[in-house]
């Protein structure tokens, strides 16, 4: 396979000092990108007796079908995601964004009115083929950072993400079956008793149209193609310039962005070199890596709901909506502030590949723990919140993963053009994993159960497996440098 140049360009022997963030569009993005988040976890609490109650189906077969409602999301979102990310290269990155914003909005809203599985079906489809701002996201966020500061700002996006996926549960939790859960409040909404989890969707839906709002106000162009062009004496940066942060005179530390014309590469423009190939080999290790990291995630989010919500005998630990939204939004706090603190820390020390490596490491554990807590069960809930408390730590390590997964990526990207085109790529190899992880995983938990297979555990089994798998697989990752970055002279 051919050989990028990024992939044998020795590193910095000493790291420059950290470039000023943009501020403002930085927050913009991280807004985005908590937004995602809120309207798509909002369910998980919920999702099960829904289900339940929509289908009349006991609960020894729920997991059949709520598995699927979760993985049609990704599973349109991988036909759609690449696409999105291949049209924010010609048309922009904002209005594509807020396009998916918008989706969002729309889709969740819609999900607290179905009566009925195809349309919970429905809007969870409507929501994955409207949704593909996670690789515009992470190629804006690289367009407006450089080697010197990305670790800091891509550690910023798990911790929108974890406080997206922190507010999304405990809205979830707590406000569905609101007319039984607050009567004094709600007891007389007939609408409310008719729906009873549309308020808690409607609330996600708000978040997403205030981001709508404030992006569509503050957030700035970051495609240098489609950022202002220069007065015309001067050459058009739209083909060689590049996007700088640079501190506001006015408002110190903040940052703007700034599109910067090099001269030089003109002269080469007229050269036509080759283009380079997107699937280097750095590309496809970390693309294959990636696709067990997010096939992990994607089963992780649909079985806690499933797990906590089972009965002892079915092979759960039987938690009310309430705790499942806790424990997902504990779980999510600390992710949060291992993101904000200690990861930019961990990663500056070892790089990223060594980061990527040890946050690998610790995915087994968290499916260690689970069948613990079943088994533990009978002692009470201190024993086994004890033993989720273990669980989240080694959540906590494994989220480290998907920073240096972005990082690495855009590290080993052959251009900058070709960001949105390869983030488009690492979404839907996302999408593909979480298309059939979810329905997977679900149904393996409800068949493990029905069957006794190993104690009803297999499905424990098999995650710990591919969990080990995709650590082992960390072993042939390189550091490699954005060659993209660098300036001409």
């Amino acid at each position: 396979m051919s050989q990028d140049t990024g992939e044998t360009t020795p590193l910095l022997s000493a790291r420059a000092p950290a470039t000023p963030l943009p501020k403002l569009q930085l927050s913009i993005l991280l807004l985005m990108r908590m937004a995602e988040p809120v309207a798509y976890t909002v369910i998980f609490p919920f999702i099960n007796q829904m289900m339940e109650e929509v289908t009349q189906l006991p609960k020894s077969k729920v997991g059949y079908y709520a598995g699927l409602v979760e993985s049609v999301f990704a599973m349109i979102q991988f036909f759609t995601v690449y696409h999105w990310g291949a049209l924010s290269d010609r048309l922009g990155r904002k209005i594509v964004a807020l396009i998916g914003i918008v989706g969002a909005m729309v889709s969740v809203a819609a999900f607290g009115l179905s009566r009925s599985l195809p349309m919970m079906i429905l809007t969870r489809c409507i929501a994955g083929a409207m949704n593909g701002n996670v690789a515009i996201v992470k190629s804006m966020m690289a367009e407006m950072t450089d080697e010197t500061n990305q670790a800091r700002a891509y550690s910023l996006m798990p911790v929108a993400w974890a406080f997206g996926a922190t507010i999304g549960p405990l809205i979830g939790g707590y406000l569905s079956h609101p007319a039984e859960r607050y009567p004094e409040w709600f007891g007389e909404s007939a609408f409310l008793v008719t729906y009873p989890y549309f308020l808690p969707c409607f609330v996600a839906s708000l978040v997403n149209l205030l981001v709508i709002i404030i992006g569509i106000i503050y957030l700035e162009e970051t495609l240098v193609a489609k950022i202002k062009q220069l007065p015309s004496e001067a050459p058009s940066p739209s083909s060689s310039g590049t996007l700088t942060p640079v501190d506001d005179a006015t408002t110190p530390g903040s940052g703007t962005l700034t599109p910067v014309y090099d001269a030089s590469s003109a002269e080469a423009q007229e050269v036509a070199p080759q283009k380079p190939t997107l699937f280097t080999d750095q590309i496809v290790r970390v693309l294959s890596i990636s696709f067990f990291m997010f096939l992990l995630s994607s089963c992780y989010q649909a079985l806690i709901p499933l797990f906590c919500y089972s009965p002892y005998e079915a092979g759960g630990i039987g938690f009310p909506p309430s705790s499942i939204g806790l424990l997902l939004s504990v779980t999510g706090v600390t992710a949060m502030f291992s993101q904000a603190f200690l990861f930019p820390i961990i990663e500056r020390r070892l790089g990223p590949v060594r980061t990527f490596r040890l946050a690998m490491s610790g995915l087994p554990f968290i499916y260690i723990a689970l069948p613990v807590a079943h088994y533990l069960s009978p002692l009470g809930r201190p024993t086994v919140w004890t033993v989720l408390a273990f669980m989240i730590v080694a959540k906590t390590i494994g989220h480290m993963g998907v920073v240096c997964n972005s990082i690495l990526i855009n590290n080993a990207a052959p251009s900058r053009e070709s960001l949105g085109r390869l983030n488009g790529i690492v979404q839907s190899t996302g999408s593909l994993a979480r298309a059939f992880g979810p329905a997977g995983i679900t149904a393996l938990f409800a068949f493990s159960q029905e069957h006794h297979l190993l104690d009803g555990q297999l499905v424990h089994l098999v995650l710990i497996t591919i969990a080990i798998v995709a650590y082992l697989m960390t072993g042939r990752l390189r550091d490699v440098r954005a060659t993209w970055r660098q300036k001409r002279t």
